[in-house]
């Protein structure tokens, strides 16, 4: 089975996966970064109300073939 990395930017931080994990195939790979954009959301919700999450995915060779960006934008309503 293929190893994916995802890269992560949660807007604080610019990570970039240097273990990687092993999925059936690219479709897991892009729901995997999806899930993963959705959870750092979730945590950050209490860091403030505007934020943009960017998972970039690469191959076990490197080459980037999945990018998502998710942006979260609240606040109270006047």
């Amino acid at each position: 089975m293929p190893r994916y990395f995802f890269d992560i930017d949660d807007g604080v931080r610019d990570l970039r996966d240097d273990e990687g994990v092993i999925l059936d195939d690219r479709e897991h790979a892009r729901k995997e970064a999806i899930a993963t954009l959705a959870q750092l959301a979730n945590d950050m919700l209490r860091d403030g109300n505007n934020h943009t999450f960017k998972a970039n995915v690469r191959d076990e060779t490197g080459k980037r073939i999945y990018e998502a960006a998710l942006s979260l934008k609240s606040g109270w309503v006047p």
